[in-house]
């Protein structure tokens, strides 16, 4: 009996000893390719936002960090990452990724913006907002209205109709998630004029 459950024992761990070295010898084989698929969906989502881009260098995050520390702006705690924008060695643009908090949970998302400090665009990687209302934030109606908005001037949600050009209408029945949305443009556009203007970001 006692040599049967040694025999048992081994057997099991020679199954566990190959089982594992399969898994290695599969995760060295698929990992590089994972890794590579996920850095061109990130280059296309960045394309995404700002077309003119075709390199994107990220910034350093230690250097981010330092320089938002003495901008003292509590918008800037919404930003992720900053990635310069080259096309043929000239500066294009930046895309900035944000995380906010809307009605239901954090709105991750990448935001455009061109040399001449105009919106391009902006692409939603993630929310849990509420279907058919606040995930109208991700939908062209509304995000169409950022589109070539200036980083001169702070963005404003109002429910009735846009009477003034910083001004963004709210989805119906989701100010909540408006606003959210809102404040990550806002908070890029805010972490676009900090870098814009510093030494930090490489542009200068």
């Amino acid at each position: 009996m006692k040599k049967d459950i040694v025999k048992l024992g081994l057997i099991l761990f020679i199954i566990c000893v190959v089982a594992a070295g399969f898994l290695s010898l599969t995760n060295s084989v698929t990992a590089p390719i994972i890794a590579k698929n996920q850095l061109q969906s990130e280059i296309q989502a960045k394309q995404e936002v700002l077309p003119q881009g075709k390199e994107f260098k990220e910034m350093d995050s230690g250097k981010m960090a330092e320089l938002f520390k003495n901008a003292n702006n509590e918008k800037l705690n919404n930003i992720v990452q900053i990635s310069i924008a080259d096309a043929d060695g000239k500066f294009v643009g930046m895309v900035i990724k944000t995380s906010v908090t809307g009605f239901k949970g954090s709105i991750v998302m990448l935001v455009g913006i061109d040399a001449k400090g105009k919106i391009t665009s902006y692409k939603i990687l993630s929310h849990t907002e509420t279907p058919g209302l606040g995930d109208k934030i991700s939908g062209e109606k509304f995000s169409a209205q950022f589109a070539q908005k200036s980083t001169d001037a702070v963005l404003v949600v109002v429910k009735r109709t846009v009477q003034k050009n910083n001004e963004i209408q709210a989805v119906t029945g989701a100010t909540i998630s408006s606003k959210a949305a809102t404040l990550a443009v806002n908070s890029a556009i805010d972490a676009y004029n900090l870098v814009i203007n510093s030494t930090e970001g490489g542009i200068k």
